[in-house]
């Protein structure tokens, strides 16, 4: 059975843009597979599959993902160990832009995180009210619900799970932890293993507090006993780049770019749902 029009009409502008960016492409077999470390939180969400899928059917390229951590991907993309990479941790990448070690930054995504934790129940005549013992249900400002956390904690009412590796989820609370004041330490500032879920298990296992990127939230929180309790602090807003290697130059690696910052990335990215958003 034929494609639809429409279909066959995609996949012959994709190979005219492929012939424009690198005329020898089609005959370039092997090198339609570019290496490429994407935030853990975008495999973990399901939006890092939903890219490689579309990428693959409207250009011919074959995405190989390197999942991790922001912290850990830009020093590998810097040393050219990665083609390109996606990520989330804007000071980094834009101290490496401007040493000249990355190029092509351009915005793919917008998103969110939110502090989830053991969801507030009413009182009833039989049994008191318990859950959210550090009382930041509705807070807007995710600064002072740390600060109320932090007290919660001293008085070992509370946990706070904090992750063990350089992500973009790190480098925001370091900010927030800026904000609300000096980092406190204590039994109950857990630290996770390595991995984006680790955090929002642990924080299941021990009834704890956590920033969760809101897609990974709405991938993997069912069932986890926790619930959104603060949300809509622009402080908790994060932007995902897209960027290449100096020291390699992939021929599909200017493609791959102009894709995800194009019209056809930012359409999968804003149907694809779970809080992420198209950039400005």
């Amino acid at each position: 059975m034929q494609a639809p029009v429409f279909d066959r009409r995609r996949r012959a502008l994709g190979a005219l843009a492929v012939a424009l960016v690198d005329p020898a492409w089609a005959q370039r077999g092997p090198d339609r597979r570019i290496t490429v470390g994407v935030e853990a939180d975008l495999q973990a969400s399901g939006l890092a599959a939903r890219l490689r899928t579309a990428i693959a059917r409207d250009t011919g390229l074959a995405i190989d993902w390197r999942p991790g951590p922001s912290g850990l991907l830009l020093p590998q993309l810097e040393r050219g160990e990665l083609d390109a990479a996606l990520t989330q941790a804007p000071d980094l990448e834009l101290a490496l832009e401007r040493q000249n070690l990355v190029h092509d930054r351009r915005p793919i995504a917008l998103g969110d995180f939110v502090l989830v934790g053991p969801a507030p129940l009413k009182a009833t005549k039989k049994s008191a009210a318990r859950g959210d013992p550090a009382g930041i249900a509705g807070e807007r400002d995710a600064a002072a619900a740390l600060g109320r956390i932090v007290a919660a904690g001293g008085r070992g009412e509370a946990v706070f799970v904090t992750p063990g590796e350089p992500s973009g989820a790190r480098a925001l609370e370091q900010t927030l932890w800026k904000a609300a004041g000096p980092q406190p330490v204590g039994p109950w500032l857990r630290t996770a293993g390595p991995g984006p879920a680790a955090v929002l298990t642990l924080a299941r296992d021990t009834g704890g507090y956590a920033f969760v990127e809101r897609g990974l939230w709405s991938a993997l929180g069912a069932g986890s006993g926790l619930a959104v309790l603060v949300e809509g602090d622009p402080r908790l807003q994060v932007s995902y780049h897209v960027m290449r290697s100096f020291r390699v130059n992939h021929p599909g690696g200017k493609l791959l770019v102009n894709w995800l910052a194009g019209p056809n990335g930012r359409r999968v990215v804003a149907g694809f749902g779970r809080g992420y958003r198209r950039p400005a």
